[in-house]
């Protein structure tokens, strides 16, 4: 996800099968990152994942924090 372009991930986030979160009446949609992540790995959102695949998806997003630009 780090070497995509900003309008490939707003491109592909459109076509996600994932829960958007408002708040207000007029928000803008949220994502969750475990969601977008999990979606990107295996094609399906957080919640529907085995424990394992969920440890691997919480394993890449530390990593990538963890990274200093």
């Amino acid at each position: 996800m780090l070497s995509q372009d900003v309008r490939t991930i707003k491109r592909k986030i459109a076509t996600m099968n994932i829960k958007k979160r408002r708040f207000g009446t007029n928000g803008n949609p949220l994502f969750l990152r475990l969601d977008i992540d999990a979606y990107l790995l295996f094609n399906m959102p957080f919640n529907q994942l085995n424990a394992n695949q969920k440890r691997e998806v919480k394993e890449l997003i530390f990593n990538a924090d963890s990274i200093n630009f």
